[in-house]
C-alpha cells in the first residue's frame, strides 16, 4: 500500500466499525489471501469470514489482486487498500473537516496507555500552536477525539 489513509463515506465507514473487519483488513494489509486463508488464521468459519469479505470487497475497502485456478476452484486474493479512514462528508449544518476513526480491540491497560498517548499529543500541539508566529495563514480547527466500548453483537 502506497498510502495508508483511505478517503471513505459515511456508508463505508458503517464497514469499518466492526471488529471481525478490522481484523481482516489488518490482516490484509500487507499480505494478500483467500477468504479460506483468512478464516483459518483467524480461527472463524469460512462461510463467516467470506461474508466480511464480499461486504469489505464491494464497499471499496479491500481489492481483489488476482484469481488463481486451482483444481477447477477459482481462489480470489484480497488486500486491503488502507487501515486508516478519513471520513468527508459534509451534510447541512455540520463544520468542514475531516473525520477520522478506527475501531481497536483493547485489553483495560492498552486503553489507559492510548489515551495517554492521545493527551499527550494534544497537549504537545497545544504548546507548538500557541508559540507566536507571523503566519497570516493559521486557521483555527476544533480537534476531538472519542473512545466508546462497542456492544458484543457490534463485535461479531
Amino acid at each position: 500500500m502506497e498510502n495508508n489513509s483511505l478517503k471513505i463515506s459515511a456508508d463505508q465507514q458503517k464497514l469499518v466499525a466492526n471488529a471481525t473487519r478490522i481484523k481482516i483488513i489488518y490482516l490484509l494489509k500487507d499480505k494478500e489471501m483467500t477468504a479460506k486463508e483468512v478464516a483459518t488464521s483467524l480461527g472463524k468459519s469460512n462461510g463467516s469470514v467470506h461474508y466480511h469479505i464480499q461486504q469489505l470487497y464491494e464497499g471499496g475497502i479491500l481489492e481483489l489482486t488476482k484469481e488463481v485456478k486451482n483444481r477447477g476452484i477459482i481462489e480470489k486474493y484480497y488486500r486491503s487498500k488502507a487501515t486508516r479512514f478519513e471520513i468527508h462528508e459534509k451534510g447541512e449544518g455540520q463544520r468542514n473537516g475531516i473525520k477520522m476513526a478506527t475501531n481497536l480491540l483493547l485489553n483495560e491497560s492498552e486503553k489507559k496507555q492510548f489515551l495517554w498517548e492521545m493527551e499527550q499529543l494534544l497537549v504537545r500541539w497545544e504548546g507548538i500552536a500557541q508559540k507566536e508566529s507571523t503566519d497570516e495563514d493559521k486557521k483555527e480547527f476544533s480537534v476531538s477525539c472519542e473512545i466508546a466500548e462497542e456492544s458484543k453483537e457490534h463485535l461479531e
